[in-house]
């Protein structure tokens, strides 16, 4: 069963193209109608919102990676995505329907321009299709190859603060008869300034016993260079798709710290304490090829995929530091991390009657290596290897019973296994679940699901490679590891929507209630193990998260307002876990009292121009473990604007400022522990960014 799977599936990829056709041949029958953004989420039989290609180009970013985070409900934490103010993997991202369960593949795919992008499903509720692992599911589909010679080309200058920043995308299309192929190649330089202050303060029994300042500005230049053709074959309805990419993206960080300190006792007055100079040099490079086809029988469709992927990361730091006598210390620190991963997949879909039965099968498997090496005053070696095994199977049946009515249900079937170092874990469920849709009327939809799901730690989660604290080793400053003993999450996620569609497709209003039930609930915890404190998740207990979420996309021609398109979306999260280990219920960690966006975009014939303006509000997030730790968030607000030319119908000038305010970042994290506290308060410069980008298709 360990590789027959994916063998299996990888053989019906390539031959799939080459199956005999059936003797049926069914009529050609053409479809007039608009397929829009709107009729496309009223249509769906789960939850879907779609942004489509003209809501991209609008957010007016370089990366795909940027898009992420201005969907609506989405939060950018760290570098990862969030939903419904769940802190951990609470968005799973498909790339093309495919799950991304190595980070390498997400890390070099969001890094590629933005325009790659046709178009971004957002899908809400638990189906056997994508399960119910994560609270939203983001479907990232790229643009496909077509015969038709055509060339798109972007080429834009940014500004971040004090630093430039390039960006160059060339897209070459073509082909003949039934042959298609698209060669975008991309060179983007991401450079850009950082500033963080931290001010520490420490105390013993409520008595001040120390007071640190730490100031850093640095320069960070990041490279994403990809060369990610795809080659189409056509015959009829049936096709086959190659997709080679090359990634490769280089890091040069520097930055200088300086320190200052105070004994509370003895003085009030902060003096200079040493300094730190940073440097990091590295690179991530990624070689990956998939390769899918889809192939009709009468009435039946089949669909298959395989892709293998093979991303290397090389990281090297040295930390000079000097203490207040100048005297030198340096630290090295080498890490070197090689992934590797097959995935692959079937689906078959046949209608029987008022029935449409699905059914799929996916196998991956992912191997990652890490090799650290710590010289200077910390001198430490280690190898680390983790892998993951996941075998999936399911089906599913949409039974449209009448025109108004379509009841879906399914089964999932998941088998995965995990090994990090000396610990394997196997875990296996099946997973129902159901949903229905009703359209009483032209103008409402309603929705709900019920189904079950189950999240497998990431491989780093379960990995003892270190990310050692700088210098000092406190609570707040604490080295990160995985947990090898981490157990799965297994949660049933409840969903009930309804959508009222405005008349003559101006728009829709939507509001969902949704409740996620979860046992071995996950969250990051700091203990001290022998003289270090070490931050690494552990399986906390249940928890409930439940809340509202409200959106809206509305056209406003029909309102007096020419041209012009409002949206917005609201999520008022909450969320309680029944801790184990401490035998109280608190609020899960890093909760945020709500999630905010909206936007406006209008089009100006007259001036042959268009503009938008965005804004994203967090609110304040907190933390309240008691005796243990106190921290929060600072709520922030990010606005956006863009300002499109069209100067012919083939170029267009876009002028896109992102950050206009220059919110900064503001934290606190307290920390507990017998008589001991440590006060950490963070706060990171926020930058304005300007970018000016000529834009051509022709």
């Amino acid at each position: 069963m360990k590789y027959l799977l994916g063998v299996c599936l990888f053989v019906s990829t390539v031959t799939l193209v080459n199956a005999e056709e059936t003797a049926i041949k069914l009529d050609t029958i053409t479809v007039t109608g608009e397929r829009n953004d709107l009729s496309m989420r009223r249509d769906a039989a789960t939850q879907k919102v779609i942004i489509d290609r003209k809501e991209i180009d609008n957010m007016s970013v370089m990366t795909v990676g940027d898009v992420l985070g201005k969907l609506p409900g989405v939060e950018i934490k760290g570098d990862s995505q969030r939903a419904r103010g769940m802190s951990r993997d609470s968005v799973q991202i498909l790339i093309d329907g495919e799950r991304q369960s190595s980070q390498v593949v997400m890390g070099a795919m969001g890094r590629l321009p933005s325009g790659e992008l046709e178009r971004v499903e957002i899908l809400r509720g638990s189906s056997a299709e994508y399960g119910g692992a994560s609270a939203i599911t983001v479907n990232l589909v790229m643009k496909k190859a077509i015969p038709k010679r055509s060339t798109e080309v972007r080429a834009g200058l940014g500004l971040r603060g004090d630093q430039v920043g390039e960006l160059l995308s060339w897209t070459e299309n073509g082909g003949a008869g039934n042959f298609g192929w698209s060669l975008p190649i991309s060179l983007i330089f991401n450079n850009s300034p950082f500033e963080n202050r931290l001010n520490k303060q420490d105390s013993v029994a409520g008595d001040p016993t120390l007071w640190e300042q730490e100031q850093t500005n640095g320069k960070t230049k990041l490279g994403h260079h990809a060369f990610s053709p795809k080659l189409t074959w056509k015959s009829g309805q049936d096709s086959l798709t190659l997709s080679p990419m090359i990634f490769f993206g280089p890091v040069d960080r520097k930055s200088t710290t300086m320190l200052s300190a105070a004994n509370p006792a003895t003085s009030p007055t902060l003096t200079y304490n040493g300094d730190r100079d940073t440097s990091e040099d590295g690179f991530s490079r990624t070689l990956r090829l998939r390769v899918e086809g889809e192939k009709h029988f009468a009435d039946t469709k089949l669909t298959a995929r395989t892709a293998f992927t093979d991303g290397r990361r090389t990281s090297d730091l040295v930390r000079n530091s000097r203490d207040a006598f100048g005297v030198l210390t340096t630290n090295n620190e080498t890490t070197n991390s090689h992934d590797r991963e097959f995935n692959s997949a079937m689906r078959l879909d046949k209608p029987f009657g008022e029935h449409l039965v699905s059914v799929g099968a996916e196998y991956v498997k992912v191997m990652r290596d890490d090799a650290q090496v710590y010289q200077g005053g910390f001198a430490q070696q280690g190898d680390y290897s983790a892998s993951s095994r996941d075998e999936i199977l399911w089906i599913q049946d949409d039974w449209t019973p009448e025109d108004k009515v379509t009841l879906t249900t399914g089964l999932r079937f998941e088998n995965m296994r995990l090994e990090a170092d000396t610990v394997s874990q196997r875990q296996a469920a099946l997973l129902p679940s159901i949903a229905v849709r009703w359209q009483p009327t032209e103008q409402w939809v309603m929705r709900t699901s019920l189904g079950a799901g189950m999240k497998m730690p990431k491989l780093n989660e379960i990995s003892n490679a270190t990310v050692r604290s700088i210098v000092v080793n406190t609570p707040t400053e604490a080295d990160k590891r995985g947990n090898p003993d981490l157990k799965p999450e297994r949660s049933v996620n409840f969903e009930a929507v309804a959508e009222h569609y405005l008349p003559e497709k101006a728009g829709v209003i939507g509001v969902n209630v949704y409740v996620r039930s979860t046992s071995n609930f996950t969250e990051r915890r700091v203990q001290q193990e022998g003289v270090r404190w070490v931050d690494r998740p552990y399986n906390e207990g249940d928890a409930l998260h439940y809340g509202v979420e409200l959106d809206g996309k509305v056209r406003m021609d029909n309102f007096g307002w020419t041209g012009a398109t409002i949206k917005s979306h609201l999520t008022l999260p909450r969320a309680e876990v029944d801790d184990v280990r401490l035998g109280i219920q608190r609020m899960a960690r890093d909760t945020p009292r709500y999630i905010f966006s909206m936007g406006l975009d209008q089009s100006l014939p007259k001036l042959q121009s268009s503009y938008g303006v965005s804004l994203q509000l967090s609110g304040r997030s907190n933390t309240n473990i008691p005796n243990e730790q106190h921290a929060y968030n600072e709520s922030r607000a990010l606005i956006d604007a863009f300002w499109l030319y069209k100067i012919n119908p083939k170029y267009n000038l876009r002028v896109a400022g992102q950050n206009l305010l220059a919110a900064d970042t503001r934290n606190q994290n307290t920390f507990t522990s017998g008589v001991n506290d440590w006060k950490l308060n963070t706060e990171e410069n926020g930058y304005r960014s300007l970018m000016v980008t000529l834009e051509g298709r022709w």
